[in-house]
């Protein structure tokens, strides 16, 4: 590949397979990120918006936002992408849903065919993102005593084609797994009598600090090996292989868009906001099966 060289509408000259490296997506697929957010507003033109550019080569990389505005020609180019920011996450609406129910037993086929696991729908991960303890309305709220850092955390299901069907993000990284699950929306998805999981007998897998409930499943505790049969080794060892559905998931947000693991720079607001429009965008592109295979 060619080194790059930004000047003028440098983007225009790139090749298809430069494009990709460069934002993390193809021409045409980020025509048609336009082309949504456009409609969203009620503007029907054919373009590609600079600023568009860059927010998506922003969260591509981990070069810092100077470059970027020197990169597009763009003044103050980070309250002007904070604002595009939020017009992708107004997307989220379309691209991260929980699926309906016809869905729902499209997915828990998927998870039974892959992994002979019946009735699953859904696994839960957390990802701890660093962030800048500068500005925080509490810094010991947001410090991680395991990770000896400040931050926030995204908490996602995925189901069995990697797509994430439920995002949490923000909450400060000193709460522990089982609050943040328990003060999110999807407590209450798990706990519906008359929700979509409850009604059909679905189920949810967790890690070893979520809650076990009635439809959300973790992974037996080796604490006493006299409370441990053949049995409960054997989830244990069938419950491993699917959580790497989520661990894959996380894979595939960080490599298509390193920004994911470099916000430390940022307040928990702006972090949170970023690494939603990651998510977002990471469905909108596995839904146009772009270049998949280069990101896993």
């Amino acid at each position: 590949m060619k080194e790059i060289t930004f000047t003028g509408d440098w983007w225009n000259e790139l090749d298809d397979d430069e494009f990709q490296d460069a934002f993390r997506m193809s021409k045409k697929t980020l025509i048609d990120l336009q082309a949504e957010i456009d409609h969203s507003e009620n503007l029907f033109i054919d373009r590609v918006d600079k600023l568009l550019l860059a927010c998506v080569w922003i969260l591509g990389n981990t070069r810092s936002f100077k470059e970027a505005e020197t990169f597009f020609c763009i003044e103050n180019i980070e309250s002007k992408m904070e604002e595009y920011f939020t017009k992708i996450l107004n997307l989220g609406s379309t691209y991260i849903v929980w699926p309906s129910v016809e869905e729902l037993a499209e997915v828990q086929k998927g998870f039974m065919i892959k992994y002979k696991f019946p009735k699953l729908v859904g696994v839960i991960g957390s990802l701890h993102i660093e962030i800048n303890p500068e500005n925080v309305p509490s810094k010991l709220d947001y410090f991680n005593n395991i990770m000896h850092k400040h931050t926030v955390v995204l908490q996602v299901v995925c189901d069995n084609n990697l797509l994430v069907r439920d995002v949490c993000i923000g909450s400060p990284g000193g709460k522990s797994i089982k609050e943040i699950l328990e003060s999110s929306p999807l407590h209450s998805l798990l706990t519906d009598p008359q929700g979509s999981l409850i009604k059909n007998d679905y189920l949810l897998l967790g890690g070893t600090e979520h809650p076990r409930l009635k439809n959300l499943l973790t992974p037996f505790k080796l604490l006493n090996i006299e409370n441990i049969n053949e049995r409960h080794l054997e989830f244990n060892i069938l419950h491993n292989s699917v959580m790497c559905v989520v661990e894959k998931t996380f894979k595939c947000l960080e490599t298509r868009f390193p920004r994911l693991t470099s916000v430390d720079r940022f307040n928990p607001n702006i972090a949170s906001l970023l690494a939603s429009c990651i998510c977002i965008l990471h469905n909108f592109t596995r839904v146009r099966n772009d270049r998949c295979e280069l990101y896993l």
